[in-house]
């Protein structure tokens, strides 16, 4: 049995000082058959330990039903972590942040109007009772005290930049002592001491996320002087945005980083050390009142790329690392080569009539949550009666992006940036479509309660008497996409959503990245697995990885889903 103690300066492992030097590695985010290549290349860097979020958004995509399987298989990747000889810490949350949809809490959760997340709101924590208990379940047997490698915990995420309702952490750690989880409690927070003050609890341990000034430790040990000073998240790289550009990190700087931590923590974690992909629709917006919206790449500029290369960063950390703990510098790994496949062949176009799409009758328009649909795309139809000259269509708050139709004609869009958000009706019976694409729940902060689609009503501007009416009665159409067209025969006007099924033959499935030529924006499947989003901006490029496992011998099917149709050449191909 093994137990972790520590005093003023130093973590012990049944009484021997150990240093934590770890690295993030999602398994959620990486191909359960890549989880060992990553780990290996993380202990090769010289890393002991490895650090895991817990995503409850994925774990639970539909309240009551906790999935723990396949790509989600938490058990399995820490009994692969012990294996390997390494260390583990886990933070199930339930926020996480790491740039997820809704900072990885559940979409569900915003079906109760008035919910208070992050906080006491006991309608919230019951919310996340039945979630952390399975957490328990699994790692319960995987503590170091039960022979596994289980060493702590985090209570929440960066809490302190959040609020300071303690009762809600306590309610944490009472939870999980009441489900037998005996390691180190662990908080993290940002390295000032207002935010260290709201965010951490007496009794356990803090630790402080920063980019590269190890005097941040300074702040740590000022407040907890009674513990080894820790790094929960030292950022060696950083996020990366569809509608920005983010510039690199510079490699010496983050070597003289991962340098400095080591020599004054005890506990050091790597922000990401491998980010993998972050898969469907599942990621964030940065802020609320900006379109920025994070990639499905998670590179994160990390030492290990989204498809898990050693990078120069690898090898500069790995020397900095090993250096520092006196290790032999190995490398046995292999590094993944990504095949250039022959183009794909298109084989037929769809549009949205071969979808069998649920429908609701409405009063107004609402947001997605509350006709049932967590993720995707909606449709709100409606007959508008105009009689008078000089009449706007307003449209209420849009999140995110929202196509306009009048008779089946495109007419304007606007996004969740857009303040003037008006266009002008004639006199007539039009038929009224609205496409509302989500982008993407906020990450973190208060404005994170951002519910999709329409949030608001729509209303008719009658303007030369300033009078404004809010016309009711609604068809809304769900369009999540968790399922395709069974027939692609239908050809595509221009500026209409619409589906392109391509073939790849295929000798032996690699990996390989599939890039876009002549598309929008929208969402890839490959064999009916939702890899992500696709969009065509002036900063990135335009593709997405497919590891080798999601392809078979054969003939492979990849249907890209475009929101607006352009007449422009579409070309996919393969290879960076």
């Amino acid at each position: 049995m093994k137990k972790i103690t520590w005093d003023d300066n130093y973590f012990y492992v049944n009484g021997k000082r150990e240093k934590f030097v770890s690295g993030s590695i999602h398994y959620f985010r990486v191909h359960p058959e890549y989880w060992r290549d990553r780990l290996l290349k993380l202990k090769e860097c010289g890393c002991n330990c490895v650090e895991t979020y817990v995503s409850w958004h994925l774990h639970e995509k539909r309240r009551g039903e906790l999935d723990f399987s396949g790509w989600l298989d938490l058990g399995a990747y820490l009994d692969l972590i012990a294996e390997m000889g390494l260390y583990a810490i886990v933070r199930p949350g339930p926020y996480i942040c790491s740039e997820c949809d809704f900072g990885g809490l559940p979409w569900w959760l915003l079906q109760t109007p008035d919910i208070a997340v992050r906080c006491s709101d006991e309608r919230y924590q019951s919310a996340c009772k039945p979630y952390l208990e399975r957490v328990c379940e699994i790692i319960r047997p995987r503590l170091i005290s039960n022979g596994g490698c289980v060493a702590f915990v985090q209570l929440e995420n960066e809490y302190g930049s959040y609020g300071n309702d303690k009762k809600h952490l306590e309610w944490l750690r009472d939870l999980y002592i009441d489900n037998g989880i005996d390691c180190p409690f662990i908080t993290s927070d940002g390295a000032f001491s207002m935010l260290l003050k709201y965010g951490t609890l007496d009794g356990t341990l803090a630790s402080v996320n920063y980019q590269y000034d190890p005097s941040y430790l300074d702040v740590l040990r000022e407040l907890r002087p009674n513990q080894p000073l820790a790094v929960m998240e030292l950022w060696t790289g950083r996020q990366d945005h569809w509608n920005k550009n983010n510039p690199l990190r510079d490699i010496d700087e983050v070597k003289k980083s991962v340098e400095d931590a080591i020599d004054k923590a005890e506990l050091v974690n790597m922000y990401m050390f491998h980010g993998g992909t972050t898969l469907g629709f599942m990621n964030s917006i940065h802020e609320k009142d900006t379109l920025t919206v994070v990639t499905n790449s998670y590179d994160v500029d990390a030492p290990l790329d989204e498809f898990g290369r050693r990078t120069p960063k690898y090898y500069a950390e790995q020397e900095a690392i090993c250096k520092r703990l006196g290790l032999e510098i190995k490398n046995t790994a292999t590094d993944t080569v990504l095949y250039p496949y022959a183009d794909a062949t298109l084989v037929g176009t769809a549009t949205l009539h071969g979808l069998p799409l649920r429908s609701t009758e409405s009063i107004t328009t609402l947001p997605m949550e509350a006709y049932d649909q967590g993720y995707g795309y909606i449709i709100y139809t409606a007959d508008i009666l105009v009689d008078f000259d000089g009449v706007d269509l307003v449209l209420p708050e849009v999140h995110d992006i929202a196509h306009v139709y009048v008779d089946g004609e495109y007419t304007a869009t606007f996004d969740r940036c857009d303040k003037d958000r008006r266009l002008p009706l004639s006199n007539g019976v039009h038929k009224l479509a609205i496409l509302v694409e989500s982008m993407g729940r906020v990450q973190t902060g208060h404005a994170m309660i951002d519910r999709k689609g329409l949030v608001g009503d729509v209303k008719l501007d009658l303007c030369s008497i300033s009078t404004t009416l809010k016309p009711f009665g609604y068809k809304v159409y769900n369009l999540p996409l968790d399922t395709l067209p069974e027939e692609y025969c239908e050809v595509p006007t221009v500026n209409s959503p619409a589906f392109y099924r391509y073939e790849l033959d295929v000798d032996e499935p690699c990996d390989t990245v599939v890039n876009f030529s002549g598309f929008t924006r929208g969402v890839v499947f490959v064999n009916g697995f939702n890899l992500g989003r696709h969009w065509d901006t002036v900063y990135k490029k335009n593709r997405a990885y497919i590891p080798a496992p999601l392809l078979k011998k054969g003939k492979n099917e990849i249907v890209v889903f475009d929101v607006l149709h352009k007449n422009s050449e579409k070309r996919i191909w393969f290879g960076e």
